[in-house]
């Protein structure tokens, strides 16, 4: 775990929770694992459970939190946020997290309180949790002047060099945007949500070869970190080189079976390939196992269309 060699943690993990079903160690572990590969979804159930047995880990219940924005469980997001701020109130990845899980009006209101108490406001968190708030409130400006104070700080911040490029972007400033999500995946490690939105960025603007450059170097640093395959099988599929998204889409189920991102986009390949009957198998049974999922439904309901 600690070299980073998560596949072969993957599997020795449980043996500890054979011996032991109460190791809280093992469960936080084996959902952080999960967590840094991608899969939120996977990742939930182990951290709740390591929350539950160890509630004062709180590095655990900000990965849980983050899970549940994932979800787009905000109240739970916001709950497990909280509880971080109450026992360490200086938590800045907390205040942020809290900031993030704000959506709604009243949302938005209690996270200002909230960031009033926070004691350390000449630190980069209270910067991009203010940048935060100030988005959602549709102040451009606010959030330009924090994100820049966060980078004052810290120059070499991948988050707030992250923030300022999303900001470009709702600026309509696509080659700025480019640039600071370039610095922001630099400067994060090979396993992060900063360089596969770069990558992302790259393939969306016309950029394939960087956005494969930077997606294949990321699969040779961190073969378990899911999302970049499937970012690189969304390219070949955009490129109709479909047995190609095939065979990519083995590394995703290679780690996880029944990989929710990857089955989808199975079916997709599946689907554009003329190969209807599979692609509809692959997606109705992702509907049962994950049942209400709007992208799922539509995905199922184009191939239903193309059976007649």
């Amino acid at each position: 775990f600690k070299t980073g060699n998560y596949d072969n943690a993957k599997l020795t993990y449980p043996n500890v929770l054979q011996l032991d079903a109460q190791d809280a160690l093992a469960f936080e572990r084996i959902g952080a694992m999960w967590f840094e590969a991608g899969v939120p979804l996977r990742a939930g159930a182990f951290l709740l459970k390591a929350s539950e047995l160890a509630p004062n880990n709180t590095e655990n219940r900000l990965r849980l939190a983050r899970c549940y924005i994932a979800f787009h469980q905000i109240a739970e997001a916001k709950k497990e946020a909280l509880k971080v701020i109450e026992q360490f109130p200086e938590n800045g990845d907390a205040i942020v997290a809290l900031t993030e899980a704000a959506l709604s009006n009243e949302d938005i209101e209690a996270a200002e309180q909230q960031l009033q108490k926070f004691p350390q406001k000449d630190g980069v968190s209270f910067h991009l949790a203010s940048a935060n708030l100030s988005l959602r409130k549709g102040d451009l400006t606010a959030a330009e002047n924090a994100v820049r104070q966060a980078l004052v700080l810290d120059a070499k911040s991948s988050a707030a060099h992250m923030a300022m490029g999303v900001l470009h972007l709702f600026q309509k400033d696509t080659k700025q945007a480019g640039e600071e999500f370039k610095t922001a995946a630099d400067l994060a490690p090979a396993r992060s949500t900063e360089r596969l939105k770069y990558a992302q960025l790259m393939a969306v603007t016309g950029d394939a070869e960087e956005a494969k450059r930077v997606l294949t170097e990321m699969t040779k640093q961190a073969p378990d970190y899911l999302p970049a395959w499937c970012v690189l099988t969304e390219i070949s599929l955009k490129n109709k080189k479909y047995d190609e998204a095939l065979s990519l889409l083995e590394n995703v189920f290679g780690r996880d079976a029944e990989n929710p991102e990857g089955r989808r986009l199975e079916g997709e390949v599946r689907l554009a390939k003329g190969e209807t009957k599979k692609s509809i198998a692959v997606l109705e049974r992702l509907d049962q196992n994950y049942p209400g999922v709007p992208t799922i439904k539509f995905q199922l309901a184009r191939a239903y269309l193309q059976d007649n």
